[in-house]
C-alpha cells in the first residue's frame, strides 16, 4: 500500500491536519478494526501530543464476529475482514464485508449497518489481512488455512449481502516452504507480493512474474503452490519477530510490525528486500514510555496516509495509536521514538485493535 510522499520536511502530524491538509478522498481520517467493531478517527482529531478522543464514527455492525482488517477499495468503500469466532468456539463465521460509501456517509443515523456485499468461503478459517491489487483483485491471507486467498473484482462486485452464496476462491495460493500463520500482505510498485508468516521469523517475497494468472471473467477456480523469490529471516537481534502487518511507504521501503518482542516496527530498504537473506532493518522504531503508557505493546496493524505519516497500532494494554511523522521517521533511525501523536486512555474505546488504515472522513 504505497503512499504518495509529500512534505517531506516537515515534523508531525499536526503541520498537515490543522489548517485543512488534503488526502485520501480529501481527507486521511484513520480507520482502525477493533475487535468487535470498526472506529474513525478524523484528522482534527490527530493533533499533536498525547490525547483520548472519542472516535467520531463506530461501525457496529450484527454481522461483525472479531473484524481485523480494514482497507479502502478505489471506489472509496471499505471493506472489513473478519475471522469470526468460529476459531475460538463461537458461531460467528469468518468472512469479508463491504461497506459503501453511501452506508459510511449514513454512519451518524445508522452506526449498525448491513453490509452491501458479504463474502463468505468455506476455505475461510481465520482471515485477517487484505491487499488490493492494481486490477482491483481482493488478496486474503488466512492465518488459520495457511494460505492466501483471491477474489476476483467480477466476484466482489456479483455478491451481495441478500445472496450470500460462499464464494470459492478464483485462486487459493500456498507456499514451498510453506507459509506459517501468514498475515501481514503488501504489493509494491512492481506487483511483487510479500507476505509475512505470523507464526515464525519470515517474510516472503514473490516477484510479480511468479503470482498466478487471475481471469477477471473466469468462474473456474484455480490453485497456485509458490515458491518465494527472497525469503527475509530475523537478523539475531529481533528484527523479524511474529511480524503482523506489512506496508509499503512512498520510497519502496518495506515496514513491519513486530507483535512479539522486541516490540518493535522496522523499515527495510528497497535493497535488502530483494534478495533472501538476514537483513538488519534501516529503521528500528522501539517502544518509548508517554505518560507512563508504552507507545508500542504488540504493536499489529501499521498504515500510511499520503503525506507519508506511518500509524501503528497496539493490540494489548494500553492499546494506542502511535503516529510518527516523514521528519521523524528520517531523522531517528534507531531509537524509543515519542509519537507525534498518541491516542491512548478509554475515551479511544480502543480494545484489542488489530488493522488499521487510512480514508476518507466521514
Amino acid at each position: 500500500m504505497a503512499a504518495v510522499v509529500g512534505l517531506a520536511g516537515c515534523n508531525g502530524w499536526n503541520n498537515y491536519y490543522v489548517g485543512g491538509g488534503q488526502g485520501y478522498g480529501g481527507s486521511n481520517a484513520l480507520w482502525v478494526a477493533n475487535g468487535t467493531d470498526v472506529v474513525e478517527f478524523l484528522p482534527s482529531q490527530l493533533t499533536s501530543g498525547t490525547s483520548a478522543p472519542t472516535p467520531h464514527q463506530t461501525i457496529k455492525s450484527s454481522v461483525f464476529g472479531a473484524p481485523q482488517g480494514v482497507t479502502f477499495d478505489n471506489y472509496g468503500d471499505l471493506w472489513v475482514i473478519d475471522g469470526g469466532t468460529v476459531a475460538s468456539g463461537g458461531t460467528v463465521a469468518p468472512a469479508v464485508y463491504e461497506f459503501t460509501v453511501q452506508q459510511l456517509s449514513q454512519l451518524s443515523k445508522n452506526a449498525s449497518p448491513t453490509p452491501a456485499v458479504t463474502i463468505s468461503s468455506a476455505s475461510f478459517k481465520f482471515p485477517q489481512q487484505a491487499a488490493f491489487d492494481q486490477r482491483g483483485d481482493l488478496w486474503v491471507t488466512d492465518n488459520g488455512s495457511n494460505a492466501v486467498y483471491v477474489f476476483t473484482g467480477k466476484q466482489l462486485n456479483g455478491t451481495t449481502t441478500t445472496t450470500p452464496t460462499p464464494v470459492v476462491p478464483a485462486v487459493s495460493i500456498t507456499s514451498t516452504p510453506a507459509f506459517n500463520g501468514p498475515l501481514g500482505i503488501a504489493f509494491d510498485y512492481k506487483g511483487d507480493l510479500y507476505v509475512a508468516n505470523n507464526a515464525t521469523t519470515t517474510i516472503f517475497g514473490f516477484s510479480a512474474t511468479s503470482l498466478p494468472a487471475v481471469s477477471s471473467s473466469s468462474t473456474a477456480a484455480t490453485t497456485a503452490a509458490l515458491i518465494p523469490t527472497e525469503t527475509l529471516s530475523d537478523d539475531g537481534s529481533g528484527s523479524i519477530q511474529g511480524p503482523w502487518a506489512l506496508a509499503f511507504d512512498g520510497y519502496g521501503n518495506l515496514w513491519s510490525s513486530n507483535a512479539k518482542a522486541p516490540n518493535t516496527v522496522v523499515e527495510f530498504k528497497p535493497s535488502q528486500i530483494m534478495a533472501t537473506g538476514n537483513p538488519t532493518p534501516n529503521i528500528t522504531l522501539a517502544s518509548a514510555t508517554v505518560s507512563s503508557n508504552a507507545t508500542l505493546v504488540a504493536p499489529n496493524g501499521i498504515g500510511f496516509d499520503q503525506y507519508g505519516d506511518l500509524a501503528a497500532v497496539s493490540s494489548a494494554a494500553p492499546f494506542g495509536v502511535a503516529g510518527f511523522g516523514p521528519g521523524q521517521l528520517q531523522t531517528n533511525p534507531a531509537s524509543a521514538l515519542t509519537p507525534d501523536v498518541f491516542l491512548v486512555g478509554s475515551g479511544t474505546t480502543l480494545s484489542a485493535p488489530a488493522g488499521v488504515t487510512f480514508g476518507p472522513s466521514y
